[in-house]
């Protein structure tokens, strides 16, 4: 249970650059130092849950380190990825606004440092600065959004384009430069879960990986890509 966790040390709240670029910026000092006091910071393993579909919402969660997938089952039984989050995004705070249980499920996708913060503390800073609920809210006007463009990109889009578009995304948060200026990303997902993300088979995205090794674009071992013309997948996406 979530209660149970042990505090340990963590981040200093006054001192985390993460807070100035999501919801908490607008605290005041005094307001964060109450959030200080009260936050609870974990250490996670590589495919430990943070929190599971249908239970009570007890309280928000903010990534301080690594990255978190953020799951959901759908009708036919199959877990289906639909984010990845990272340091200074906030989680939970759908269920928690809304009263009502987890509709996702998040785990951590390798060793990640997460900070707690019950219901009871979110709901006083938000009696006490009403512009903390304002933001939850500009929060969750964003993530609708986000899913009405994935809806467009989903019925536009073929297969290969929306797995370029994840895989931009992917090189620009898990890419390094190579000596001959290929960029090799480390992925923190797995093929299934990169199908899911695109709404595709394994085996359509199989054959899509397939194809652009064949184009020369770029060269997939295991959970390591190697895309040796970068300029190629902007091109893809320009004309798409």
């Amino acid at each position: 249970m979530v209660e149970q966790r042990q505090a340990m040390p963590g981040a200093n709240c006054l001192e985390c650059q993460l807070r100035q670029r999501n919801e908490w910026h607008v605290l005041t000092e005094k307001e964060i130092k109450l959030l200080a006091q009260a936050r609870k910071s974990r250490r996670y393993r590589a495919g430990e849950a943070i929190f599971t579909a249908g239970e009570p919402s007890y309280g928000i969660y903010c990534m301080v380190s690594g990255a978190a997938a953020m799951r959901q089952v759908d009708a036919e039984g199959n877990t289906v990825l639909i984010q990845i989050s990272y340091p200074g995004d906030t989680l939970g705070y759908r269920g928690l606004l809304l009263g009502e249980r987890r509709r996702f499920s998040a785990e951590a996708l390798g060793p990640s440092r997460i900070c707690f913060i019950d219901q009871q503390v979110v709901k006083m800073l938000m009696e006490r600065n009403p512009a903390l609920g304002l933001q939850f809210l500009r929060r969750i006007n964003n993530d609708l959004d986000d899913a009405h463009n994935k809806l467009v990109q989903n019925a536009t889009l073929s297969n290969r384009s929306k797995f370029v578009h994840l895989l931009l995304n992917l090189m620009n948060r898990h890419g390094h430069p190579a000596p001959d200026g290929s960029q090799v990303i480390n992925l923190p997902i797995s093929r299934r879960d990169m199908a899911s993300m695109i709404g595709a088979r394994h085996e359509t995205l199989s054959r899509i990986i397939g194809r652009l090794e064949e184009d020369g674009v770029a060269r997939f071992s295991g959970r390591t890509v190697c895309v040796n013309r970068p300029h190629s997948l902007m091109e893809e996406i320009r004309f798409s």
